[in-house]
């Protein structure tokens, strides 16, 4: 599953695949401020390689993709992560690599 930026929008990619999860941008470093207002509710970044994804504002982004085999496969995503270390606890945030395109 990715969440990609493209001109402003985001945008979920590969829905079904619940065995990987980033975030691809595809804007220049230079655009970076523009980025993450675009995010802001969905991510949160740590640097340029992590970001941690709204559990809710993927919901959103899957909109009528999130039927309940849909949102089963989402748990259970978040229930590996979370044996990974990969769920923010404070926050149930999913924490995504972060790619350049």
């Amino acid at each position: 599953m990715e969440i990609h930026w493209t001109d402003g929008a985001l945008s979920l990619q590969r829905p079904e695949d619940f065995k990987a999860f980033k975030v691809v941008i595809h804007a220049a470093p230079s655009m970076n401020d523009k980025v993450m207002q675009d995010f802001d509710g969905t991510a949160r970044f740590e640097g340029d390689q992590v970001c941690w994804v709204s559990q809710q504002a993927l919901r959103g982004l899957a909109g009528a993709l999130a039927t309940p085999q849909w949102l089963e496969n989402l748990d259970a995503m978040v229930s590996k992560a979370r044996s990974h270390g990969w769920i923010d606890d404070a926050t149930g945030d999913i924490r995504a690599h972060v790619e350049r395109a």
